[in-house]
């Protein structure tokens, strides 16, 4: 299998540590927007497709990949990949991040923006990587605050999981507001003005969303 090969785009990644909850870590469909590691494609700027073993890491929006001798390496340049695909799921970039597309009809769905946050003096604070490189699971060192965080099983690091819901269209990311959302369903204003006056915000349940979508796509 051809390996991922992005030249200067990619740089030795620091593995990332994961935050423990009651001296438990981080699950890793929580700390990785997909489960497990997949084959996957990567569709960068101004360069031909890269093909490797994908996650992304949902602590520092990182995309991460598997080199030959196992090592979880991260992706540099993050902004100048367009589109990542794991498996069957596809990502593009938003708002800084690596957001999950749910097609409902067409080249319109939800987006969806996983965030994962340590919280320290009970804050959120700012993170980052290390810039260490470890095996898969090995999560050794965490940034947070500015400070470097050694997380083992003797100290417990809380952390909290947010995510946030979008509609696409394409490669468009839009906030679903009533103004947005009449533009996207310009023949189904009254339905969007109608929910609206009814709900004060779209649904962020991800099921609810995709069925909302869908009524207003027939």
């Amino acid at each position: 299998m051809k390996r991922i090969l992005l030249a200067a785009c990619l740089l030795l990644g620091a593995l990332t540590g994961a935050p423990a909850q009651a001296q438990q870590r981080i699950p890793d469909d929580v700390f990785y927007l997909m489960p497990s590691f997949g084959e996957g494609m990567i569709y960068i700027r101004g360069q031909g497709p890269a093909q490797g073993k994908l996650n992304i890491c949902a602590v520092d929006n990182s995309l991460r990949y598997i080199d030959d001798d196992g090592t979880e390496l991260a992706a540099a340049n993050a902004d100048n990949i367009l589109q990542v695909r794991i498996d069957t799921v596809t990502f593009i970039r938003y708002q800084n991040a690596f957001v999950r597309l749910h097609p409902v009809t067409g080249d319109t769905g939800i987006a969806v923006k996983r965030e994962v946050r340590i919280l320290k003096d009970t804050k959120a604070g700012a993170y980052g990587a290390s810039s260490r490189t470890s095996s898969i699971k090995e999560y050794n060192t965490l940034y947070t605050e500015g400070v470097a965080i050694e997380l083992n099983k003797n100290r417990e690091y809380p952390y909290s999981v947010s995510e946030t819901v979008f509609v696409y269209k394409g490669n468009d990311v839009l906030t679903p507001t009533r103004n947005n959302l009449r533009k996207l369903f310009p023949e189904r204003k009254e339905e969007v003005d109608a929910w609206f006056k009814t709900n004060r915000s779209f649904p962020q349940d991800i099921d609810e969303a995709s069925a909302l979508l869908s009524e207003w796509s027939l």
